[in-house]
């Protein structure tokens, strides 16, 4: 597909219907070739096989979570919760805190996050309210506490990274906008914060992100029933509609990485709006002609 030309024909399935109340964070994991996805406000993780087949684990922790990353070890995850961050062992089914750098506010939920290419673990948080600009961008090195890097944001969402990792996209999602910044890989720090793409009302709100092989930026719409790619320069280069207003984010899997899984959520829908999207909560794979890039792990000191 050339540079330029955008397309509205939708080429999905349904991969799960679990009936999410508020799908998020696909994950597929580097090392044990699975799906992961949660339902944050169930306090659910999903995980799917190879075939198709989905094992849900009701996890011992307040909602809401928040994200999960994969760590070193087949069904090794860090995940988030409403009091930090925590490892979890699928094998064992056990859990073990990590951090909680949001620990002396009241009123913050961690959110979405991401390892960089350079294995730092980026971490969005958010004002539970949805009210006030509290929640913050914190950068996690492996051995090293964790660092705040920006703050101002009501509701944090993404991060994901360009392929050769010096730059970071970040959803500002009640400001409809995506942000863009400069990494280094010897410095626990964002600059040159700019604004790489902006959303009108009819588009909702920028949500999960993901890059594909070629610098592509993936978003999910909050309130926009699809999923957008835009090009490196923050131009939209293709949408693809899907049956739900309420997308929450998107990964690549599957052999060779070529699937985008994308989750949903039921949250807040009114009987009418659940009757017009009766598969909001589903787990879609959309077929898109592109790649992804295998997710970094996280090495827990």
């Amino acid at each position: 597909m050339t540079s330029g030309s955008i397309s509205s024909r939708p080429t999905f399935r349904v991969a799960a219907q679990t009936g999410d109340m508020l799908g998020e964070s696909p994950l597929w994991h580097p090392v044990d070739g699975h799906l992961y996805w949660l339902d944050l406000a169930a306090a659910g993780l999903h995980r799917m096989d190879g075939e198709g087949r989905v094992d849900t684990r009701r996890l011992d922790r307040p909602p809401p979570l928040g994200a999960i990353i994969a760590g070193q070890g087949s069904g090794r995850l860090v995940l988030s919760a409403s009091d930090g961050l925590w490892l979890y062992d699928w094998e064992g089914d056990r859990m073990e805190p990590l951090c909680h750098p949001e620990a002396r506010r009241g009123g913050i939920g961690y959110n979405d996050a991401k390892v960089d290419r350079w294995g730092r673990l980026w971490i969005g948080t958010s004002d539970l309210a949805e009210r006030d600009p509290r929640g913050a961008l914190w950068c996690w090195a492996p051995g090293s506490p964790p660092v705040l890097a920006d703050t101002g944001f009501t509701v944090v969402n993404g991060p994901a990274f360009s392929p050769d990792g010096k730059v970071l996209y970040l959803s500002d999602s009640l400001g409809r906008r995506i942000l863009a910044y400069d990494l280094a890989p010897d410095v626990m720090a964002v600059c040159n914060r700019r604004v790489f793409a902006e959303m009108a009302i009819d588009e909702g709100y920028p949500d999960g992100l993901t890059v594909d092989a070629d610098g592509g930026v993936w978003v999910a719409h909050w309130d926009g029933w699809r999923v957008t790619r835009f090009s490196s320069e923050g131009e939209r280069v293709l949408v693809m509609p899907l049956p739900v207003p309420r997308v929450t984010s998107v990964a690549f899997g599957g052999q060779d990485l070529a699937v985008l899984f994308a989750t949903s959520a039921r949250l807040d829908l009114t009987g009418p709006q659940l009757d017009a999207a009766s598969l909001s909560g589903s787990l879609f794979a959309v077929q898109t002609g592109f790649v992804g890039i295998a997710e970094s792990t996280f090495r827990v000191s």
